[in-house]
């Protein structure tokens, strides 16, 4: 079976989609947003330690030594943003947005609600570049995807106002028995000639955190 293997640099766009308390999607204004305005994410396993069994004989030499293999418990996130978008930082946190009093109301602010903070759950997608790629015979560039399909328990970090860029810093982590199963959306093109677009080939699995592939 070919294998694709991949350089990849920078990132291009994430996708934030709001999700129910129990991990599935939700349908609706406002449940979805599509941003260029992060610096980056980071993601780290959080593993519980190996419990480890050794006894000595009677000689005092090692007679069991054993050790369990160690248990993913979740994936903790640093989200970077540098775009102040209120309706992101809703989808993420939370918290409410803040409106002007125009008929058409805008949103154009937040506050940082004690009683909402880390309440949100979402999904976070995103799409990385493919540098000096060859384009193949389809003519579709390449990217990669990523894709954590349920994210809760975000919280505030540092935001500081001054002579330089304002960043907002949030932490997360991931949460297993997603509902996400193949998405919502369509993000990638099957092996038809001519292809279709087509949501994930398979469904994202009650144990798993995190989904990386190449798509077109």
């Amino acid at each position: 079976m070919p294998t694709i293997c991949v350089s990849m640099a920078r990132a291009s766009t994430m996708r934030l989609t709001r999700l129910d308390e129990c991990g599935a999607p939700v349908e609706g204004l406002c449940s979805t947003l599509v941003t260029d305005g992060f610096i980056s994410v980071t993601d780290t396993p959080n593993y519980t330690d190996p419990e480890e069994i050794t006894q000595l004989n009677a000689n005092g030499d090692l007679c069991v030594d054993d050790q369990s293999n160690p248990a993913l418990r979740w994936m903790d996130l640093a989200i970077q943003m540098c775009i102040t978008d209120p309706d992101a930082i809703s989808i993420m946190t939370g918290d409410p947005v803040v409106t002007d009093d125009a008929v058409a109301a805008s949103n154009i602010g937040y506050r940082i609600d004690a009683g909402l903070t880390g309440t949100a759950n979402f999904a976070l997608e995103m799409w990385s570049n493919i540098p000096n790629q060859v384009c193949p015979a389809s003519g579709f560039k390449q990217y990669g995807y990523w894709l954590f399909p349920w994210v809760r328990q975000v919280t505030w970090g540092e935001t500081v106002v001054g002579n330089n860029a304002l960043i907002l810093n949030f932490t997360a982590r991931t949460q297993a028995g997603s509902a996400w199963d193949v998405g919502p959306y369509d993000i990638r093109r099957d092996a038809t000639v001519p292809a279709t677009l087509e949501p994930l080939f398979t469904a994202i699995g009650a144990e798993q955190h995190k989904h990386f592939q190449v798509v077109t």
